[in-house]
């Protein structure tokens, strides 16, 4: 209890202000409880609404792993019990029999490639469309915008074509090209807004400082951006390590070279599929995102709220 002291503004004094003793662990807790208030209706409501959509998302990721881990015959068992009465790795000795490691390295050796030069053609190309004014700068934009809202498999046949010609088929720099000329006009967009939201007076001040173009986007800018460019990385991971049209047509019956994709796909028969085994191997495909999101989740995260607050 309090001896009824308060402050000038009308608050009530503290545990420590009128004992004189540093506030305990419990007497701060209580005292955030207080300060929060009690959660209106409307709080409520919201928070069945998020507790509804992670259930939404988590169960099926739930259920994918309980399937994998299912001995065979008790997948469709019933009544359903999401922790399986018996616990059985065969699904994923199946797996990694049939080629995994030689998936995940495909996938792999893919996406770093592919993303790095992603990233690498993306930063310079947003540099120059958010600090240089030339002419056309407003319709290369737009082209390079209309290239993004194509779809890739409405333009499969020709692409597949392309590839043909080059002598690019069944190869992974084939891929890589492909995923580098698609999904760069998507990271250009993207990274310009974040350059825009550095101000121009660090461009003036390093070049006062007697930096060029090039040294001052390689010592100023790239820090400010950073959590842009985390947000591109990411985005391409997900979208070059899940893609599975492009890839299959691309690598075809090379087995060799397959991705995680194509290696999941490769356990759906005509007569049948093998629920466990897909199960398993979407598991162990999921497994390498979900570190690469950890790794950079607080980029992530800085890059989302700084590109919300774009121009304020």
């Amino acid at each position: 209890m309090t001896d009824g002291r308060t402050h000038t503004d009308g608050g009530t004094a503290t545990e420590a202000e009128t004992t004189g003793r540093p506030a305990t662990a419990s007497g701060r807790f209580r005292g955030l409880i207080e300060a929060a208030g009690s959660p209106t209706a409307l709080d409520l409501v919201v928070y069945a609404i998020y507790g509804v959509a992670i259930a939404f998302f988590v169960f099926p990721v739930l259920w994918v792993a309980s399937a994998s881990l299912r001995p065979p015959g008790e997948l469709f068992s019933y009544p359903f019990r999401l922790l399986p009465p018996e616990v059985s790795p065969s699904a994923y000795r199946r797996v990694f029999g049939a080629g995994m490691v030689t998936w995940l390295f495909n996938s792999t050796l893919v996406t770093v490639v592919g993303v790095t030069s992603i990233v690498a053609v993306s930063i310079p190309a947003a540099y120059a469309f958010s600090r240089f004014e030339f002419r056309g700068r407003r319709g290369l934009l737009g082209i390079v915008l209309l290239f993004q809202m194509i779809s890739p498999v409405i333009i499969i046949v020709p692409l597949y074509t392309v590839m043909s010609t080059l002598g690019l088929l069944r190869t992974r720099a084939g891929l890589v090209l492909l995923y580098v000329g698609i999904q760069t006009p998507f990271s250009i967009w993207l990274l310009k807004g974040y350059f825009d939201t550095v101000p121009t007076e660090l461009d003036y001040a390093a070049r006062i400082d007697g930096c060029n173009r090039l040294q001052t986007l390689r010592h100023v800018l790239l820090r400010p951006v950073a959590p842009g460019i985390a947000v591109v990385a990411i985005f391409n991971t997900v979208l070059t390590w899940s893609e599975f049209v492009l890839a299959f047509t691309v690598l075809g019956s090379e087995s060799a070279l397959h991705t995680i994709s194509i290696g999941v796909y490769k356990f759906q028969g005509q007569y049948g599929n093998d629920w466990r085994a897909i199960a398993a191997a979407s598991i162990v495909g999921m497994l390498p995102l979900v570190i690469v999101f950890l790794g950079l989740q607080r980029y992530f995260v800085k890059g989302l709220i700084e590109g919300s607050l774009k121009g304020e």
